[in-house]
């Protein structure tokens, strides 16, 4: 009897520990990045807006070894988490400090952590619906049957507000796991256009740095010029899944 009663106590310790590690780690996250940002806030827009400033970053932390690897990483997730901050300027660091494959998949590992961090800390809010009007310009990620297929769309089409659409996650149905692993994996080739672009700007190549950022621009913006048009060709898309499936019924 003292037996089975250890064996249950573990086990309930076992799924408590698997239902509140992910919201307890992402509520500490977010806690320590909301304080560092509060204190450190004049100096990380300085970094994200004024080349003086990101200078003097990437100085630091190319002399500090693996101090400066965490505090690089702290502001990537900083920039995730805090949606509004420009994305672009930490990419290309990534890239002038750690090349190409090295700042890319540092990005990815700050985009991981972060989209954790708000997923689990959003739905610790007691997020288990959200107003229709909220989603009504991502009504396609309601599709059960194909939401993967057009979440991995917008995480991977430029210029849509993915940082945004991390606070969406626990609203869709879709499992965390996969939604972290579409979320941060879809933004591979926006991210590693920029890395890219950063390391060839530190081996001296600017040219092929410029044009790259440039052309990397250029889509990007039209695809925010077009947003409207390409969220109506999604829905559209979702359109044609369901008439195919009702088609087969």
């Amino acid at each position: 009897m003292q037996r089975r009663a250890r064996e249950n106590g573990a086990w309930i310790r076992v799924a408590f520990i698997k239902k509140y590690a992910g919201t307890v780690l992402g509520a500490a996250l977010l806690l320590a990045l909301a304080v560092f940002g509060i204190t450190y806030r004049n100096e990380i827009w300085a970094v994200l807006t004024q080349q003086d400033a990101r200078d003097a970053f990437i100085a630091f932390v190319h002399d500090s070894g693996f101090l400066g690897l965490l505090a690089f990483l702290g502001l990537q997730v900083l920039q995730v988490v805090v949606a509004v901050l420009p994305g672009e300027p930490v990419e290309l660091m990534a890239g002038l400090l750690y090349g190409t494959w090295g700042g890319l998949a540092l990005c990815l590992l700050g985009v991981g952590l972060s989209s954790a961090a708000v997923y689990y800390c959003v739905r610790a809010a007691g997020a288990r619906a959200i107003d229709a009007s909220v989603l009504a310009k991502y009504h396609f990620l309601r599709d059960e049957a194909h939401v993967k297929f057009f979440l991995f769309l917008l995480f991977f089409i430029p210029g849509t507000p993915k940082d945004v659409l991390i606070y969406l996650g626990p609203f869709l149905p879709v499992r965390p796991h996969a939604f972290f692993l579409i979320s941060t994996l879809a933004r591979i080739p926006s991210v590693i256009t920029s890395t890219f672009a950063g390391s060839q700007f530190a081996e001296g190549s600017w040219d092929v740095s410029l044009v790259v950022f440039l052309a990397t621009g250029a889509v990007a913006g039209l695809c925010v010029i077009f947003q409207d048009r390409i969220l109506a060709g999604i829905a559209a898309l979702k359109g044609k899944f369901s008439l195919e499936k009702h088609g087969d019924l």
